[in-house]
């Protein structure tokens, strides 16, 4: 799992991805305030009062790369068909653009946001 100030950035930047969370057992996140790496443990079963303590540390979701594939598997008839979609991108003329990523996580949110919202990392944000 990626717990990397580089990803880190890149997750707090994708917005859209932020509003999809939906706080649970085993997710990995990171409190801005505290400057720390966690993940959601079971002792707070119920989601308001988890989001409320989430929001109050200044949570920052960091999807397993399981949950990256989850955001775009619909559009897929089969898995094999996303892990085809996946290395036709990063074989086009992207290749080089996947280069600048060293973890998978990095990787798989770089593709979903240039999939589904047509937007690349660069300079520290997604344009």
């Amino acid at each position: 799992m990626d717990k990397s100030s580089y990803y880190i950035k890149m997750c707090e930047s994708a917005k859209v991805i932020q509003k999809q969370w939906k706080p649970d057992f085993g997710d990995f996140f990171v409190s801005m305030l505290l400057g720390m790496t966690s993940q959601c443990q079971s002792v707070v079963s119920d989601l308001e009062k988890k989001m409320s303590y989430l929001k109050t540390i200044k949570a920052v979701w960091l999807p397993r790369q399981d949950q990256l594939q989850e955001m775009v598997i619909e559009k897929y008839a089969m898995p094999w068909d996303l892990t085809i979609a996946f290395s036709n991108v990063l074989m086009a003329d992207n290749a080089s653009y996947f280069d600048n990523f060293d973890s998978m996580e990095k990787v798989w949110l770089a593709f979903i946001i240039l999939e589904k919202h047509k937007k690349k990392w660069k300079d520290g944000e997604w344009v």
